[in-house]
């Protein structure tokens, strides 16, 4: 089992303002599984999926990642629990729009201490994975949105994650690259890659293996 979530609670804000994002969720999630996690905004489908990455931290339960506990890390160690399993693909992309797409993707190669010719090699070759051969040298803004996320989806896969998380990855693109995204995605997945995506698009959650439909906090 890679991902067991027990009774996960997340609490923000204390007394009459406390809210519960998460109210009791408990999940598994196979090695090699293409899971979607689908339902209406508020739902608390980007606050599991934070949990999931290490961006944030439960206020009640037990999270264990390839059966070791989550919890307990300390700040160092979960940076580096995010650095060594889990890449992140989001809708806004997040890209840096100073660097071009070669050095967005190397950006977190340099976090692991890779070299900058093996940085800049590696970012190449990931992002003719994607199919942006011909956009090394390209800045953002001179990036379409199917582009954009293509550079993300690289940059995320940069330290070979065995788990990939993906919030609304095609939330912000038209229907076609939308469909391309959710194809690159499909390979990764056939490679060996795990894959958690969080999505509104039904379309889009029934090419998944698994959906699970979250309202008010939990899993129904």
């Amino acid at each position: 089992m890679l991902i067991r979530m027990e009774q996960i609670v997340r609490e923000y804000g204390k007394g009459s303002s406390q809210t519960r994002a998460l109210k009791g969720v408990s999940l598994q999630v196979e090695k090699g599984e293409f899971v979607a996690i689908t339902g209406a905004s508020g739902c608390g489908k980007s606050t599991l999926l934070n949990i999931m990455g290490g961006m944030d931290r439960q206020t009640e339960g037990e999270y264990y990642y390839d059966d070791a506990p989550v919890a307990g890390l300390s700040e160092r160690e979960l940076a580096r629990f995010r650095n060594c399993n889990i890449g992140f693909v989001f809708q806004a992309f997040h890209l840096a729009k100073e660097l071009t797409a070669v050095e967005n993707v190397a950006l977190p190669l340099g976090y692991a201490g890779i070299g900058g010719k093996e940085r800049k090699e590696r970012a190449k070759a990931l992002l003719d994975r994607v199919g942006l051969s011909e956009k090394y040298k390209a800045y953002p803004t001179k990036l379409s949105g199917g582009e954009m996320q293509r550079v993300a989806i690289a940059r995320a896969l940069a330290n070979h994650p065995q788990t990939l998380l993906a919030d609304e990855p095609t939330g912000n693109l038209d229907y076609e690259n939308g469909r391309a995204i959710m194809k690159l995605l499909r390979e990764l997945n056939e490679e060996g890659t795990t894959i958690i995506m969080v999505t509104h698009d039904r379309e889009l959650a029934d090419l998944a293996d698994r959906k699970i439909c979250m309202a008010d906090g939990n899993i129904v």
